[in-house]
């Protein structure tokens, strides 16, 4: 498709063509005015010589004539032809192309014109060099922040989308620049802070619910451009999510927490309240009011431990010291420390250790307690006669660590959220067998501390199996 002419350059070829026509027209009658003079001059002077006198005026005429059209060619190959090509170097330049030289007929018709040109087309040009770079690193400065940045004009149309605004909204930059931004991103709170961020010049900030292209809290400031009108208004997106989940969870542990406190401390002073009114006499009921005292007190000890053990495993910087550890001592060391209380319930604790030793990289005091609390649990929750066990290996360059019990097992509801702090399957049961509900979580937490996985599977009325995987201590 040839592109059309730009107005400066029909101006100036009707100008030219006017000038042209305008110069042809002078000479003919310039030549049909000395034709007549001549004629008369010569009719009476040279009566008798008419015939040469005619062809003589017939060839002044013809060379006027060509003397005009030879005035005419030079005037428009000096001063036409430049100017042509000035305009072409003007159009050029407002194409972004200042590479182009004049002409050098143009150069040697308007000298100071040319150079004059020249200066200009270098300023403009390293100016927008700069103006480029300066786009190019605002635009990087925004694609690598968090927020999301959108900016809209007047009508709210896109005309500017951040990397990160991209993602959360599912934008593409390439297709939403020039669309509104309510077709975009339907949401009739966003399209009425901006509505109003653009009619006042206090920014508007608030929350906002977004479902696709995931689900997402975002917290959001929209702020007018600077004018007036206002030729436009910034959005800003904060993805605040995960804060909104932690405050979330902070605030069940804190309930939780003051749940499992209160509880044994009410106990507690609900028994000491009965022996101090008189119970203490009672020679049959004081022993047990007693030993209730110290099951709950013992039970708010093991809570208080463990919340310090969690806060210190959490703590910035805490990892248990990394040093070679054989699993099959600790394995051992922790059977027979659970071995009163398989006993009691008659369930078996069974080993199948490797060919070879298994030495991986979490300290031994973190392993005990690690299979410590998984024993245990798996103790607890398994009835009569039943069996646990436990293995380890070596697979792919891991070591391997699975205990499996044959107890009443977890629905798989419950599996997503089995390593939460205080979170139980069932509450009472596990407040009867003298459980804190933070033992899995100290589970995770140490496991994960040293780069390490844990994965839990498990059956309803046929068992759990927990497998651990740890990376392998390097050869001393």
């Amino acid at each position: 498709m040839n592109a059309s002419p730009s107005p400066l350059a029909e101006r100036l070829s009707t100008t030219t063509a006017t000038q042209s026509w305008g110069g042809w027209a002078a000479v003919i009658r310039l030549g049909i005015a000395i034709t007549g003079v001549l004629i008369l001059i010569v009719s009476f002077a040279l009566r008798a010589h008419l015939g040469a006198v005619l062809w003589i005026t017939a060839a002044v005429i013809g060379g006027l004539m060509a003397a005009a059209w030879l005035v005419h060619f030079l005037v428009q190959r000096r001063i036409r032809n430049p100017i042509q090509s000035l305009v072409s170097f003007l159009e050029k330049m407002t194409e972004g192309r200042f590479d182009m030289p004049l002409s050098a007929a143009t150069a040697m018709a308007y000298p100071d014109l040319a150079e004059a040109l020249a200066k200009m087309s270098v300023i403009v040009a390293g100016r927008m060099r700069h103006l480029k770079t300066q786009r190019d690193q605002l635009r990087i400065v925004i694609d690598s922040l968090a927020e999301g940045v959108i900016a809209v004009d007047s009508d709210q149309r896109i005309i500017l989308a951040g990397g990160a605004a991209c993602r959360m909204f599912g934008l593409t930059e390439g297709t939403a620049l020039g669309r509104p931004i309510w077709e975009l991103i339907r949401n009739p709170q966003l399209q009425e802070w901006i509505a109003a961020g653009l009619k006042q010049p206090v920014p508007i900030h608030g929350e906002m619910q977004i479902h696709t292209p995931e689900a997402r809290i975002l917290a959001m400031s929209v702020a007018r451009l600077a004018g007036q009108p206002a030729p436009g208004a910034v959005v800003v997106a904060h993805d605040i999510t995960d804060i909104r989940r932690l405050e979330k969870v902070r605030q069940e542990f804190v309930a939780n927490a003051s749940h499992e406190l209160k509880t044994p401390i009410t106990s507690i002073r609900a028994y000491v309240e009965t022996l101090l009114n008189g119970a203490i006499d009672d020679a049959d009921h004081r022993m047990g009011f007693l030993n209730t005292i110290d099951e709950q007190a013992a039970r708010l000890d093991a809570t208080v431990r463990d919340l310090l053990t969690l806060a210190h495993i959490e703590a910035e910087g805490a990892k248990p010291p990394v040093v070679p550890t054989d699993v099959a001592t600790v394995v051992n060391r922790c059977k027979e420390h659970h071995r009163p209380a398989a006993d009691r319930r008659n369930v078996s604790v069974t080993l199948h250790p490797p060919d070879g030793p298994v030495v991986v990289a979490i300290g031994d005091e973190a392993l005990d307690t690690v299979l410590s609390n998984l024993l245990d649990n798996a103790i607890k929750y398994t009835p009569e006669a039943g069996s646990v066990t436990v293995s380890w290996m070596i697979e792919q360059s891991r070591g391997v660590i699975v205990v499996e019990d044959t107890g009443i097992g977890i629905p798989q509801k419950h599996l997503n959220r089995i390593f939460e702090r205080f979170y139980r399957v069932d509450r009472g049961r596990s407040r009867d067998q003298g459980g804190t509900g933070l033992g899995l979580a100290i589970v995770k937490h140490l496991v994960q501390s040293v780069g390490g996985k844990i994965e839990i599977t498990s059956t309803v009325g046929r068992g759990t199996k927990f497998t651990l995987r740890f990376p392998l201590a390097p050869p001393s």
